[in-house]
Formats: structure tokens, C-alpha cells, sequence
């Protein structure tokens, strides 16, 4: 039984939003508050150092997700419902307060309700209300999405798998270090690894101070805890059931999305089920609930880390098939059971698990067969499903039978047994029955097998026939070689063209670098807009020139900013009259990107520094005598209007 020295009882008040609340030890009551908010019980609870919340009726702390959270905000505090569990059946917290001598049956009020499920939880009376499982998931991704991008994108992409790769490494080298136990589940990209997901099989609470909630720019490192399908309650002070549980052959397909099947030791199917990101530890509670795993198997060869690990823990023969099993005869296997049993698997994991477990029990029919027989020709009584399950194990038939023997009830016999010969030739020829039909499985299997071979092999002969064939062997085989030579002396000058090509930019590009290097040459990057350009460049500034494909839309602080700035030239790719006067405005010569014989690399400009002054001086020009134009326009618009002033007057 677990003990609690610190117990909060709580009672949900009728008329108001909160709860009566008093915090217990063994020495009395610590502290007693009437009315308290859920956060503010919270609160309470972490202060007072409280390991156990007592409550008459768990669903007064709100619907399931409420009651969620109240766990995960409060992870290391137990949840007890004092007035017992669906399992058990319920009493009126009068009646436990009765039981325990605390009250005489008469009605609480919410502060009397609180403080008699704090001293029935500290007496060990109730069940404790399960929400986690004592599993935890780790799950490492990248925050951002990789699109379409140019170099950097690829050094980017190498950056944040290289750093999840790291993290996972550093988060495994962690849990090994303690011996917790875990499942490493990635997703492997091109440069790293994209993703991982540790399922570690201990409580939140253990991986404090090992692995923590992480958030930056580029990586996001979550830490969960597994919840349970739905609340359990497990009676406090209470032994387990220690009934003796059915043998069972599982079969497993693990993966993203996983697959169960089990059968009992006579091959009758008893479930099946799938679902994504199922963990070990789920798999284990699955066949716990229905029996012990004698046999675990797998249709592939080798059997998966997972299945392996499955087997270890449970103590059980692990079976992997010769080689690994075709979708053909798993579909085989799966119409069989549905023809003879009526269990149909929902998908194809469900069938690659019933494959495997069917597969199992056939390498191991003819053993679990003699066994019955045996017993059934001792006549001794024996659990037949201990003995099956020990010969698994190795025991020989015999020891088998008498390790499972059950306890003998002396009862009064019939004097006379006028037909014990004939009932045990009764069992020779139903053992001789089923032998004959599992010989007769067999051989269907095979004609099957052989069928769908001599269909292959048919279909190989068609297309055979329809190829056309040399009359003479020698005269075809050169026929062909001369063919395939001339392939290849065409593929040679294709790719040599290719090449020579490639070395001929190759150098142009190496020429454009030694320009820029030396400083004959200035490199500037294309932007689609001058607006483009300008984005950032209060950070970074503006280099002397900058080279656009057109101004695009300018407000009046980036305006404000190019007067400002001191650059020399912007060169437009065809600029038109209004970009040009707008800058010009501005006081920003324009230059021509046709003036220039720039050499484009990509989304960068190289141009000679020679021809880029020639080129700002003849900008200016351009900018200088279109101000001369505009200041005569200006003048003789002036002299015209003061003309018409006076003749007016």
C-alpha cells in the first residue's frame, strides 16, 4: 500500500465555483480554507507539499480534460476517489466516514466532506485514479518548414538536421547514462535527421534535470507524458489478481503505425488491433489484459529491435520466419482465418501481425499437437495449456505434464468400463484425423505455391516467344554489340560536349573571381526591386551601387532614407521615364544596365570598374542636363503665366 503523509481533501462547494479545501498529516489538520479557485488550489498544494489529493467524486474537478490538466500541472501529486471505483462499487462518503469511526452517517457539509477524504486517504481507504503511464515521449522536430530556396537554403537545411542529429545523440547519451529504458524512433533526411521521438519508458518526474523543454528558432524539443486511454482506478492496499493468465502467440509489425495479433495456443484467433506510435510499454499492457506471451514473432528476418526487446521482457521464444514473409502469403494466411474463424484484419499491419503469429503456431503445431496427444493418452490430470507452454519452453512431453499437473479430486468411478478400448482408439484415429489434415494444409499450401510458379514461369515463356530472335546466334550477338557501341560512342560525345561546355564556364566564372579579387571587376547583387534592396538596409547600409529590374512601390521614408544614403548610381534593368524623374528627383543618377557588359551569375551582376565609372559619368550627364530642361520648362512656364497676369490686368 502506498502511504501519503501529506493529504489534501477537497470537496466542490454547491452554490460557487470552488472548492472546500483542508490539507492533513498524522499529527491533524495544517490548514483548512473554505472557498479556493482551482488555481488557487493548485497553488495550495504545491506550497503545503501535498503527495495525495482526496476527493469523494473525481469528475468534480470538470470533465476529463480538466482533470488532465490538474494532473499535469501537479505531477507529482496522486489523485484518490475515497468513495471507491466502478470495479469496486461505490459508497456515500457518509457510509466511509461511518466505516472509520469519523462521523455518525450523518449529512457533510463541504468542509467536513473535505477533511473525511483526507483522513480516509491517509488511512489507505479509496482508489488512486491513474492518468499517466508510467511512460514519457521526447519528440525533437524542426520548427520551419524547408521551401524552395537558393544556396543558403541547402546550408540551412544541413544546419538544423546536423542539430537534431546532435540533440538526439546527446538526449540518448543521457538516458543511457541512468539505465533508463526507451525506444528511439527517426526519421532520417538528407543531411541529418529530421525528426526523432524517444519513447522512455519512467515517469515525467524521473527525467528532471536530464532532458527539458526546448524552443528555438530552428528546433523544437517537446517532453510529454503518455496518457492512458481512460481513467483507471486502482483500489489502494489492494494485491493484484494472481489467477494464471492464458499462454498466448503474438504477432507483431512495428513501424509508424504498428500491428497486433494474438492467438491462443490452439491457433484460434483472440484480437487484433493497430494504431500509430504505439510504445512498447502499450504493447505489454495489450497482452497482459488478454494473457502472457509464450511466443512472439515477426514476419520479416531479422525480426525489428522492438520485437526483439518484446520478447526479452517478457520472457518469451522469439520467432522470426526462413526468410521474410510475401504480401501474397500473408493475404493467404489472412483468408484462411477469415474462412475458418471469421477474423478479419482491418488493414494491412493487422495482416502482417496475423501472418506472423499464424506462422509461428504452424513451426510449432506439430510439437503443441504431440503434447495433447500425451496427455490425452495418460489420462492424467494436467493443465494442458502449462503443458503446451512448457514444451515451448524445452521440457520434454513427460516433464511437461507432470509440472503442470492439477490437484486430484478422489470421487467414486464407475465398476466397469465396458468401452475404455474403444474410446482411446477413438482418440488414436482423431489424432491420426488431424495429422492427416495438417498434412493435407500442407500440400494445398504448396499446390498453391506451385500454381502461381508455373504461372510465372508461363508468362516468362510468352514474352520469350514474342522477342524477336537473329537467325543466326553469332550474327545477332554482333548485331547487338555493334549497337551498344554505337550507344555508348554517342553517349561518350554527348557527355564530352556537355563537359567541355562546363570547363569553358568553368573559367569564365574563375576569370569573372581573379576581376573581383583584384578589384578590376565589382560583383552586385540582382534585386527584383529597389524596394527589395532597400529592405534591411538600415542595419546593414547600402553599398555604392545597386543594380534592380525595376524601382517598385517607395514610401516616403525609403525615400527619405535614398536622399540620405550617399549612393553613387542605381542601375535599372529598363528603367522608364517616371523611375527615372523619381529618382533623379531624389538626386540618384541612373545607369543603363545595356551601357554595360556585365557578365550574370546567377543573381549576381560582374562588371568592369572601368566601364562602371564611364558609365556613372554619363548617368550624371544625363541627370544634369535633365535638370537644365526641367529649370527652362520651369522658366518659360513662369514667363507665360506672368505674360497672361498682365494682359489680364
Amino acid at each position: 500500500m502506498t502511504e501519503y503523509k501529506i493529504v489534501l481533501g477537497m470537496d466542490k462547494l454547491p452554490s460557487y465555483n470552488g472548492f472546500s479545501v483542508v490539507v492533513i498529516d498524522d499529527s491533524g489538520i495544517i490548514l483548512k480554507k473554505d472557498i479556493l479557485s482551482t488555481d488557487e488550489l493548485i497553488e495550495t498544494a504545491r506550497s503545503s507539499g501535498v503527495k495525495a489529493i482526496a476527493i469523494d467524486n473525481i469528475f468534480e474537478l470538470g470533465p476529463e480534460g480538466e482533470i488532465r490538466r490538474l494532473s499535469m500541472l501537479l505531477p507529482s501529486v496522486s489523485l484518490i476517489q475515497v468513495t471507491g471505483s466502478p470495479g469496486e462499487g461505490f459508497k456515500p462518503l457518509s457510509t466511509v466516514g461511518k466505516e472509520l469511526g469519523l462521523t455518525g452517517g450523518e449529512k457533510l457539509s463541504p468542509s467536513r466532506s473535505a477533511e473525511i477524504c483526507a483522513r480516509a486517504a491517509l488511512a489507505g481507504v479509496g482508489s488512486l485514479v491513474r492518468l499517466f503511464e508510467p511512460e514519457t515521449r521526447v519528440s525533437i522536430s524542426r520548427r520551419r518548414h524547408f521551401g524552395t530556396g537558393g544556396m543558403s537554403e541547402a546550408r540551412y537545411r544541413r544546419s538544423v538536421q546536423g542539430s537534431v542529429l546532435n540533440l538526439t545523440n546527446s538526449i540518448e547519451a543521457s538516458l543511457k547514462s541512468k539505465r533508463i529504458d526507451f525506444d528511439l524512433n527517426l526519421k532520417k533526411g538528407s543531411h541529418g535527421v529530421e525528426g526523432s521521438t524517444f519513447f522512455v519508458y519512467a515517469s515525467r518526474n524521473r527525467l528532471i534535470g536530464l532532458v527539458r523543454p526546448l524552443r528555438t528558432s530552428s528546433i523544437d524539443v517537446r517532453v510529454m507524458p503518455v496518457f492512458t486511454k481512460a481513467l483507471e482506478y486502482e483500489p489502494l492496499g489492494k494485491a493484484t489478481d494472481a489467477r494464471p493468465k492464458k499462454h498466448l502467440i503474438v504477432g507483431l509489425d512495428p513501424g509508424m503505425v504498428t500491428g497486433l495479433s494474438a492467438l491462443d495456443l490452439n491457433g484460434r484467433v483472440l484480437a487484433m488491433t493497430s494504431g500509430r506510435g504505439i510504445t512498447r510499454g502499450q504493447i505489454t499492457r495489450w497482452v497482459s489484459e488478454m494473457g502472457k506471451a509464450i511466443v512472439i514473432a515477426s514476419d520479416v528476418n531479422p525480426a525489428p529491435a522492438l520485437v526483439a526487446k518484446l520478447a526479452a521482457s517478457h520472457g518469451a521464444l522469439l520467432f522470426t520466419p526462413e526468410s521474410s514473409l510475401k504480401t501474397a502469403e500473408k493475404k493467404a494466411i489472412a483468408e484462411r482465418a477469415s474462412q475458418e474463424q471469421g477474423s478479419s484484419a482491418e488493414d494491412t499491419h493487422q495482416r502482417s501481425a496475423l501472418a506472423a503469429a499464424f506462422k509461428a503456431f504452424s513451426f510449432y503445431r506439430n510439437k503443441l499437437e504431440q503434447a495433447a496427444a500425451h496427455l490425452r493418452k495418460e489420462g492424467k490430470a494436467a493443465d494442458l495449456d502449462a503443458v503446451k507452454a512448457n514444451v515451448l519452453r524445452g521440457m520434454s512431453i513427460s516433464d511437461a505434464i507432470e509440472a503442470s499437473r492439477l490437484p486430484i479430486f478422489e470421487e467414486s468411478l464407475p465398476a466397469k468400463r465396458k468401452f475404455g478400448n474403444a474410446r482411446e482408439q477413438i482418440r488414436v484415429l482423431e489424432a491420426k484425423c488431424s495429422d492427416i489434415r495438417e498434412e493435407r494444409d500442407r500440400f494445398e499450401e504448396k499446390v498453391k505455391w506451385l500454381e502461381s510458379r508455373v504461372d510465372d514461369l508461363e508468362n516468362e515463356l510468352r514474352l520469350l516467344r514474342l522477342e524477336p530472335k537473329p537467325k543466326r546466334t553469332k550474327e545477332g550477338e554482333i548485331y547487338e554489340l555493334e549497337r551498344r557501341l554505337s550507344s555508348l560512342q554517342g553517349e561518350n560525345t554527348s557527355l564530352r560536349g556537355k563537359t567541355e561546355l562546363l570547363q569553358s564556364e568553368l573559367l569564365g566564372v574563375r576569370a569573372m573571381l581573379q576581376g573581383v579579387a583584384s578589384g578590376a571587376k565589382i560583383a552586385l547583387v540582382r534585386h527584383s526591386t529597389l524596394a527589395t534592396a532597400l529592405a534591411g538596409a538600415h542595419e546593414r547600409g547600402l553599398p555604392p551601387f545597386v543594380a534592380a529590374k525595376s524601382v517598385g512601390p517607395l514610401d516616403e521614408g525609403q525615400r527619405a532614407y535614398l536622399k540620405e544614403s550617399g549612393i553613387l548610381a542605381i542601375i535599372l534593368s529598363t528603367p522608364t521615364e517616371e523611375e527615372q524623374e523619381l529618382l533623379w528627383d531624389l538626386g540618384i543618377p541612373v545607369i543603363h544596365l545595356p551601357w554595360l557588359c556585365s557578365e550574370s551569375v546567377g543573381e549576381a551582376e560582374v562588371i568592369g570598374r572601368a566601364e562602371l565609372e564611364a558609365s556613372l559619368q554619363k548617368a550624371q550627364r544625363a541627370m544634369e542636363e535633365s535638370s537644365l530642361v526641367r529649370g527652362k520648362k520651369f522658366r518659360q512656364i513662369l514667363f507665360d503665366y506672368k505674360k497672361e497676369r498682365l494682359k489680364g490686368s
